[in-house]
């Protein structure tokens, strides 16, 4: 066989991402040795369908697409600077004369010491210069039969009084009142005096006519309209200035509310901003640019279900999980430091999954959310450069590679504390300890920075993994002596563990002061209104919840033992203090604490804050999955009591941990007997 037919038949097997463009008056099936280029290409995810070109109540196409879909073909950042070879004759090189094959070395004789499994991971010699590819065809677990986004004939929320939405998503909605027949222009119109961003800065400008709030769009008092028009002044720059993809402008205004409304709602942190500072930039890729889009298209059809911003949604879907199903099986994603594509997609369409709430999957089967999420995972694994805190002080962390790891990390691991550990028979302690080995990347100090992306540091969010595999360790050999010498140094990290932040407190005066809880202890009364300061209080909310999940889960103390009833009014006076709306709450609140607040809550005090903090969110206009996380947490009230009564002497700790009830375990195993999915905590 020739190296050119060689290369051919690999170019053109299935699930690589990579196609020959022939000729097309030529039959590639019968020749094989076509002469043409060799191009890096995913197949086009393009669709048939119905391009909604007619105006919209809210997005008013006004422009014919722009884009090119004839010549379709977005580049993988992984691969871009790669030039495109050429098929070109191939010269064999001259054969060497052979060598006598090395005899094998002696084998020094084994040890008879039996070698017990490791508890963590320990450090690898060398990363392997390239992960091997799939075997199988790995199929998206976004691909489902049926619209995405379902129909619904009304608004889903009610206009708040005051017209804002200052929650998860952050805009001005406008009031009820008389106007004008709705006109769209492209000009920017500044943010509301009170720092949030108008919906008229991303929809665009309505003028008059008297109309109802229906599925025909959301009405504009006149008085407003007229502060909004324009002067019909030449423009300064193209409406495609700073973009670095061409959209059509019911597409721009998705990506726009994306940048502007959902964005800002993510978390208080400017800088690790990963939707904004990360991913936004990606959007010159049509997959993850359809992803985007179509993540915020869900949010704007809750407050105007116009049956054609759905079909477009539903459109652009569609094309996102096309292309994530071509990356999927694309083998030079699993090389290491690349696969960022395919992982920011993951990440995309993992979180519509979250926020479509309707969508969700029942059980028995696995949540598209966290399946996505495992791929993103396996793809941060397969492509983990090895480089250490502990092996070098001076490593460099990328900052995408960063919020990857976080956000994935966030999505897998806070999704085990109400999942049964895995089964003692099958489970493999190697493979277990080093699921979340690439959350260690970067430098100590990378390691205890807080993200925007969870709201406290990579080390403690791989603590919290630690805690889970420790408990799954413990339940498959009670009797080891490890686990409980393991639990006293994360007990001893979790302690002593300070968290810094850009915009806050310094590296160096994190390591050197106190725990925050020591000055909240002090506060009465107040509420948070500065953004440094609910970083800090959140961070600390998330430490001392990881606490309290150690001494529950690993520990199997009691709820009302002292040590847990200590920490969980820690956890309630950090929450009480935090506001549950405006500018400085967003996705960064600490919802999984909260609800370990409810879950475990002894005291009337303790279960009533928990209960007002879950009041006051969902009465946001606006979708999360804190809505249907409250319901479960309200259904678990009702049997809790029961399943896992007070014990009469909590302080009774004379036995040791393997002779302790595992009551975590039995709390998981009725949640998962009693709800119908997976419990989405993020």
């Amino acid at each position: 066989m020739s190296e050119v037919s060689r290369r051919n038949r690999e170019m053109e097997r299935p699930g690589t991402a990579k196609r020959i463009k022939c000729d097309p008056e030529r039959d590639p099936e019968r020749d094989s040795n076509c002469d043409a280029d060799v191009i890096y290409c995913p197949v086009s995810p393009e669709s048939e369908g119905e391009h909604p070109e007619a105006p919209l109540c809210l997005l008013k196409a006004d422009t014919a697409n722009s884009c090119d879909t004839s010549s379709w073909a977005p580049l993988s950042p992984d691969s871009q600077d790669v030039s495109y070879p050429q098929v070109i004759a191939f010269q064999p090189r001259p054969q060497s004369r052979p060598q006598p094959r090395p005899q094998p070395r002696p084998q020094p004789p084994r040890s008879q010491t039996k070698c017990l499994p490791r508890l963590l991971p320990a450090a690898s010699d060398a990363p392997p210069n390239r992960a091997a590819k799939p075997e199988a065809l790995v199929v998206s677990p976004f691909t489902s039969r049926g619209d995405h986004l379902p129909v619904s004939d009304y608004p889903r929320f009610n206009r708040p009084e005051n017209g804002q939405v200052n929650g998860y998503v952050k805009f001005n909605w406008p009031s009820r009142g008389p106007s004008l027949p709705v006109t769209w222009h492209t000009h920017w119109i500044p943010p509301a005096p009170d720092g949030t961003v108008s919906l008229r800065s991303i929809e665009g400008v309505w003028a008059s006519g008297v109309s109802p709030i229906s599925k025909k769009g959301l009405p504009v008092s006149s008085q407003d309209a007229s502060l909004a028009l324009t002067t019909g002044e030449p423009r300064m720059l193209p409406s495609q200035f700073g973009l670095e993809a061409k959209m059509n402008t019911i597409d721009r205004r998705l990506f726009e509310f994306y940048l502007k409304n959902w964005c800002p709602g993510r978390c208080v942190l400017s800088d690790t901003n990963l939707w904004l500072k990360d991913l936004a930039p990606m959007h010159k890729n049509e997959g993850i640019l359809h992803a985007i889009q179509s993540l915020a298209g869900i949010y704007i059809y809750d407050y105007v279900p116009d049956e054609r911003i759905r079909r477009r949604i539903n459109q652009l879907y569609v094309k996102a999980d096309q292309y994530f199903s071509t990356l999927l099986n694309a083998p030079e994603g699993r090389e290491i430091r690349k696969g960022q594509e395919v992982i920011t997609m993951a990440v995309l369409l993992s979180m519509q999954d979250v926020v479509l709430t309707e969508r969700h999957r029942k059980k028995p089967h696995i949540p598209r959310w966290l399946a996505g999420f495992k791929h993103a995972a396996d793809f941060l694994r397969a492509t983990d450069p090895s480089q250490r805190y502990w092996d070098d002080p001076n490593t460099q962390c990328d900052s995408l590679r960063t919020s990857h790891s976080i956000i994935v990390g966030r999505g897998v691991i806070l999704a085990q504390p109400m999942m049964a550990l895995p089964a003692p028979e099958t489970m493999n302690p190697e493979e277990e300890s080093d699921r979340f080995r690439w959350l260690t990347y970067g430098s100590e100090k990378d390691m205890y920075e807080i993200h925007g992306g969870c709201g406290f540091s990579k080390r403690l969010l791989h603590v919290m993994s630690q805690v889970t595999y420790c408990a799954a360790r413990l339940q498959q050999e009670p009797e080891s002596v490890v686990d409980p010498y393991t639990a006293k140094i994360l007990l001893r990290i979790l302690e002593g563990m300070r968290q810094w932040s850009r915009e806050g407190k310094d590296w160096e005066t994190a390591q050197n002061g106190g725990p925050t809880i020591e000055w909240v202890r002090e506060v009465d009364g107040m509420k948070i209104d500065s953004s440094q300061i609910m970083t800090e209080v959140t961070a600390e909310a998330w430490r001392i919840a990881a606490i309290i999940y150690y001494q529950c889960r690993l520990l199997r103390l009691p709820r009302n033992h002292p040590d847990v009833l200590a920490k969980l009014e820690d956890l309630a006076k950090c929450i009480k203090i935090m506001p549950t709306s405006g500018p400085h709450f967003t996705a960064q609140a600490p919802l999984l604490p909260v609800f370990f607040l409810g879950l475990l809550a002894t005291t009337p005090e303790h279960k009533n804050i928990a209960k007002d903090w879950f009041e006051s969110v969902v009465s946001t206009p606006v979708r999360s999955t804190v809505p249907p996380l409250y319901e479960a947490l309200k259904r678990i009230w009702k049997w809790i009591h029961e399943e896992v009564p007070i014990q009469s002497d909590p302080t009774d700790l004379t036995k040791a941990i393997c002779g302790r009830v595992p009551w975590w375990e039995h709390v998981v195993a009725k949640l998962l007997h009693e709800e119908e999915e997976t419990l989405c905590l993020t």
